[in-house]
Order: C-alpha cells, then sequence, then structure tokens
C-alpha cells in the first residue's frame, strides 16, 4: 500500500472515491464562483460578418464562462476514471 492508500501497481485515476472527491471539489468551485461574480457582468462579442453568414453582436455573462470550464474539468474527470477502469479491467 502506498501513502495515498491505493496499491503501488494500480492506476489512481480508477479510484472511484477520489473520482467523488474531485467532482465535489469542482461543485464547491462552482457555488462560489456562481455567488461571486455579479450577474449583471455581461462581456461583448463583437459582430463579425464574412459574406452571407453573421456572427456576434451578443453578449455572454460573465458568470457563465467558469461554469463552462469546470464542466469541462468535470468531464475531464469522468471520462479519465471510465478509461482507467476499463484499462485496470483489461490488464486482469
Amino acid at each position: 500500500m502506498s501513502v495515498a492508500g491505493i496499491n503501488d501497481g494500480g492506476n489512481p485515476a480508477a479510484d472511484r472515491s477520489r473520482m467523488w472527491l474531485a467532482l465535489g471539489i469542482l461543485t464547491a468551485l462552482a457555488i462560489l464562483a456562481w455567488f461571486t461574480i455579479d450577474g449583471r457582468a455581461v462581456l461583448p462579442v463583437k459582430e463579425y460578418s464574412f459574406g452571407s453568414f453573421s456572427f456576434g453582436g451578443f453578449g455572454v455573462q460573465v458568470r457563465v464562462l467558469p461554469e463552462l470550464i469546470l464542466g469541462l474539468f468535470a468531464v475531464r474527470i469522468v471520462t479519465a476514471n471510465m478509461r482507467a477502469r476499463i484499462e485496470s479491467r483489461s490488464q486482469q
């Protein structure tokens, strides 16, 4: 056993308790970011047009951006855990 409480030969990404801990920390950060950032803050997106295609001319709430980034980290954590568990099963 190592200091982290997992087997030395095992993959630490396959440990479900570590995954749930990481997701809990991300949830706490998301809640803190939601209540810390002002809901009225808007990041303007300039309007761009390429021939008949145009994009922009609207505003994105700043509050949504850290939630999006933390959500992407959560997806990465879950997929890494799933991959590590599949790889550990195939090695056995």
